[in-house]
């Protein structure tokens, strides 16, 4: 069929949004500076980089005769990449390109990764929308939120949480015989001072000769993983500027949650089919293994083992998860908002959450080749955060079932560390219900 082109040049005709010297003359996007030998807008410049790095190829449904314009250029992306190769782009450039930044994409290290200021904030490719905010549909890939393209001051705070982790693993002690070290205190008070609990021993992830955990061992994890998580709370900058009820309402809130990413990482870091303790002893998911240990121990970890390995651990390995995501991922669980917490704390709290958020989506999308690979990779990741949470109130389902005849683990008078941390937020909630309740009815 002979097209009528009424006057118009076929370029205009294929392309009819408007055409000046500083459009793209792939789409008609206003916005257009010259990338790989033409004049293109980021979003252009992105897929034909995309399309060359990947060695693409795609086909038309339309035996080529799509129209790109700038509110639709994502429904054809063959015709969108032959009309890049028309109006000069080149793929030399690219590939020059490619080779530059092959060192720097090949070690995701952060002490090496190397910041390439990307142009554009949003690839054409993953796009959900057009520039007037229209909508390509529900089935459009996920975009992943970045921050300000300008601003690697993330780069710099993720090397020093990373390097913050290494330090607070490795902090060591003297066991002092003479220190006397116990559960049975305030909460508070083991919040500021986290080695009246437990000593800060050497830690044992990595024991290859791994024995089964004990009643005493339990105890002993419980208040090593309580001063370890401590530490690494305290090199959070947010956290050190709370008020201290903020501090130890946080604590209760997080200790569980990012206790057990740390567990399940380890566990998948050391390929261990359990939990991996500190102190270099497991807990097997194995029925037939569980049967040595002493029956404590089940009651404590019983329930919890298969939703740790199948919800947790299993889905790292499937990610190849690596340390900073799981930093990162720690991270965002501890900086959990709270109505109770004073209106400062719950400010505070929330603008670093999103930062970490901001930190996370950054660094996943520099280790992954494009959006939709960081979107689904980002969404993965996120969901292990509600997955750690349940855990977190399996433990202290399992908590409380223990210090029913643990007098140690529950402390004097039914009261203590452990039953301040897994419990005393719920009975002092049911209390208070008590007496609304008595309220109303004396009224």
């Amino acid at each position: 069929m002979n097209i009528p082109f009424n006057r118009l040049s076929r370029l205009e005709w294929r392309n009819p949004s408007p055409v000046n010297v500083i459009s793209c003359l792939v789409c008609g996007d206003e916005n257009a500076k010259r990338h790989y030998g033409a004049m293109a807008c980021n979003g252009c410049k992105g897929f034909f980089r995309r399309s060359i790095w990947d060695m693409r190829t795609y086909k038309c449904s339309f035996n080529g005769k799509c129209v790109i314009e700038y509110k639709y250029r994502n429904r054809c992306r063959a015709c969108r990449l032959e009309r890049c190769l028309k109006v000069g782009m080149e793929k030399a450039a690219v590939r020059s390109e490619r080779r530059k930044q092959k060192g720097k994409k090949g070690d995701l290290s952060l002490a090496n990764l190397k910041i390439e200021v990307k142009e554009e904030i949003i690839s054409e490719d993953e796009d959900i929308g057009s520039g007037d905010g229209s909508s390509y549909g529900a089935d459009s890939p996920p975009v992943v939120e970045r921050p300000p393209v300008n601003d690697n001051s993330w780069i710099k705070i993720i090397a020093q949480m990373v390097r913050d982790e290494s330090m607070v693993i490795a902090k060591e002690e003297y066991y002092n015989p003479l220190m006397f070290y116990t559960m049975d205190c305030d909460v508070k008070i083991a919040v500021k001072q986290p080695h009246r609990v437990c000593a800060r021993t050497r830690i044992y992830w990595s024991n290859q000769n791994r024995p089964l955990i004990t009643a005493e061992a339990l105890r002993f994890n419980w208040c090593r993983t309580f001063t370890l998580t401590i530490d690494w709370y305290q090199t959070i900058k947010t956290y050190n500027d709370l008020h201290e009820q903020d501090q130890v309402l946080l604590v209760k809130l997080t200790l569980m949650p990012v206790g057990w990413l740390w567990y399940a990482y380890k566990a998948y870091e050391q390929n261990c089919n359990g939990i991996v303790f500190v102190d270099g002893s497991w807990f097997p998911r194995a029925k037939e293994i569980q049967n040595q240990v002493c029956g404590m121990c089940t009651l404590y970890y019983g329930k919890i083992t298969e939703a740790f390995m199948d919800d947790v651990v299993n889905v790292m390995r499937e990610l190849q998860m690596d340390e900073t995501e799981m930093i990162l991922l720690k991270a965002i669980a501890f900086m959990c908002v709270d109505s109770r917490m004073s209106k400062h704390g719950q400010y505070m709290v929330a603008l670093e959450k999103d930062n970490f958020k901001r930190y996370l989506c950054e660094y996943v999308h520099r280790k992954c080749n494009g959006y939709a690979e960081a979107s689904f990779r980002l969404a993965k990741l996120l969901q292990i955060l509600p997955a750690v949470d349940i855990l977190g109130k399996y433990e202290d389902e399992s908590a409380l079932l223990v210090s029913l005849g643990e007098t140690e683990f529950s402390g004097t008078g039914g009261s203590g560390l452990a039953f301040d941390i897994h419990a005393k937020d719920r009975m002092s909630t049911a209390k208070n219900d008590q007496r609304e309740k008595q309220v109303l009815m004396s009224r």
